[in-house]
């Protein structure tokens, strides 16, 4: 139950954290383009993260050299792709769209674990991610169903797609981590591979379009990203995998609506409308209903 907890609490805590990353995303969008957004983004976690992951990486070295294609690929997913996509999206497409398709990896999550891990979809599971599912979509639309229907996706629209689909298969192969490397040796080996992966692309980048002018802004964002989002995030979000599976801590990450429209009302002064409570509990029902097993009763 301990243990539980804890994978709860962090893959929870991970998710609040995360939904800031949407208001920085729209905040700077038309400030640093996304691939140098999300590398310096990455160098700050990397330089936060080193002075605390040194002596567990020596530690770790030999089973990272062992294991260094797979920590490629989860570099390549986490940090070279995930956050650049959704950076990219920023920059084309609604708020109200990249709202809609990021919430769908866990269910992404839960069809991969069935087909690869043979993993249940129980009718409770089920019924709690259909509940969240609702809950996301009143608290997104606000109670406007003709929002929806009114959307029209277009090439920022696939970009969020490609984000969801890195953290989807991410959060999956988290589970064949190698449990010889500790959270924060795997974690500092994938920022320093991610960053090494993204930085062809990033000269290119800075090469052909103008150097962003260096703000308040730009570094509150910045920083933000690269120690909330990133560096503390993504160590909580590995807790989270190692005590509750990849299929749990996904159905947590529903509540990321949740916790960006309270980042919009503290930090955009954005109005809370009666749709957005009803959508609100609706997901923190789902989330229980999904997520917190019931206990047996003993036979007496």
């Amino acid at each position: 139950m301990r243990t539980s907890a804890v994978g709860y609490g962090a893959a929870l805590l991970a998710t609040m954290v995360w939904s800031g990353n949407f208001v920085a995303a729209r905040a700077l969008h038309d400030i640093i383009p996304p691939w140098q957004f999300n590398f310096w983004r990455w160098a700050v976690a990397f330089l936060a993260l080193l002075p605390f992951a040194l002596c567990h990486w020596r530690q770790d070295w030999p089973h990272i050299r062992l294991h260094w294609r797979y920590l490629s690929l989860m570099g390549i997913l986490g940090v070279t792709l995930m956050n650049t996509f959704i950076y990219k999206a920023a920059q084309s497409t609604s708020s109200l769209n990249m709202a809609l398709l990021m919430p769908a990896s866990p269910v992404v999550i839960l069809l991969l674990a069935r087909f690869f891990y043979s993993e249940a979809i129980t009718p409770r599971r089920l019924l709690g991610m259909l509940a969240v599912l609702a809950g996301a979509l009143i608290l997104i639309s606000r109670g406007d169903w003709y929002q929806l229907s009114e959307l029209r996706f277009n090439a920022g629209d696939l970009w969020t797609l490609g984000g969801m689909l890195c953290f989807a298969v991410y959060s999956l192969l988290m589970r064949r981590r190698p449990q010889q490397i500790s959270p924060l040796g795997f974690n500092i080996s994938t920022f320093c591979l991610g960053l090494l992966y993204a930085l062809p692309c990033t000269l290119v980048e800075a090469w052909l379009l103008p150097l962003p002018t260096v703000t308040p802004a730009l570094v509150t964002g910045v920083l933000y990203a690269g120690l909330g989002c990133s560096a503390v995030a993504f160590w909580l979000w590995t807790i989270g995998i190692d005590r509750i599976g990849p299929v749990r801590a996904g159905i947590l990450y529903y509540s990321l609506p949740v916790f960006a429209g309270a980042g919009s009302v503290l930090v955009l002064h954005e109005q809370i409308v009666p749709a957005q409570i009803v959508g609100g509990l609706m997901i923190i029902s789902g989330i229980c209903t999904a997520t917190v097993p019931v206990p047996c009763r003993s036979s007496t």
